[in-house]
């Protein structure tokens, strides 16, 4: 589904990723771990085509995507949750889910339109009790939950998630972590940026560790929990 070979960012001096080699097969979640500033959201940036890469190739099922522009990368298939819970505050909860079908907007008809947001409320019965509420004001959770909700309301492909867990209470941070892991039993592709090394690794099938812009370790989830520099380094609190 993904494979990202060599892949090298610079912004002027700072050498934020060196040769960064990942895999991601389709229905997949693979989690990427690290410390701030290792070089975790650079990586979901290229490839979305926000950053433009220095050199390496990135591919999307067999076609170089590698100096694709963000808009022409999304509409291939590729969905971003950005870090931060980055809703459009003045539209409503329904308002925010339509953006999510970006191109699609103009094709979709009011009844299909519908039937997505029923999908949307199965999932997360709390948007529906929202759904007229502007979004500036829903709590952190209900934010993540939108945004998760608004990227995949076009049926991506290929999800970028960037720190899903950030700022959110236990209860919600799990019952954000088995979404995802739903949506990859639904066939979705998921690469997952997040520092709770722990709970990334539960649900996906292998990891990669960055540090300071290189990729340190790598390999099965169950591996990685029981490797000694993973508990020292990110797993000490488990």
């Amino acid at each position: 589904m993904l494979s990202i070979k060599g892949l090298d960012v610079r912004y002027g001096a700072i050498h934020a990723l060196k040769g960064i080699d990942v895999e991601l097969n389709e229905g997949e979640i693979v989690a990427v771990i690290g410390s701030n500033g290792a070089g975790k959201t650079t990586l979901l940036q290229s490839v979305l085509g926000l950053v433009r890469p220095h050199a390496g190739v990135i591919e999307l099922d067999g076609t170089p995507i590698t100096f694709l522009s963000a808009n022409r990368t999304s509409n291939l298939g590729v969905s971003l949750v950005p870090e931060g819970r980055e809703v459009f505050g003045t539209l409503s909860v329904a308002e925010n889910l339509r953006m999510g079908l970006k191109r699609k907007i103009g094709s979709v008809s009011k009844p299909q339109f519908e039937k997505e947001l029923d999908l949307v409320f199965e999932r997360f019965p709390r948007l529906f009790e929202r759904r007229n509420q502007l979004a500036y004001t829903l709590s952190g959770g209900e934010q993540q939950m939108l945004v998760l909700s608004r990227a995949m309301i076009s049926k991506p492909k290929l999800l970028l998630l960037d720190e899903p867990s950030l700022g959110l209470a236990p209860i919600i941070v799990n019952e954000i972590f088995a979404t995802i892991k739903a949506l990859a039993d639904d066939g979705t592709s998921i690469l997952l940026v997040e520092q709770m090394a722990h709970k990334a690794l539960s649900i996906a099938k292998r990891g990669y560790v960055v540090d300071n812009g290189s990729i340190a370790m790598h390999g099965s989830s169950s591996v990685l929990l029981h490797d000694d520099r993973m508990i020292k380094a990110y797993l000490g609190a488990h």
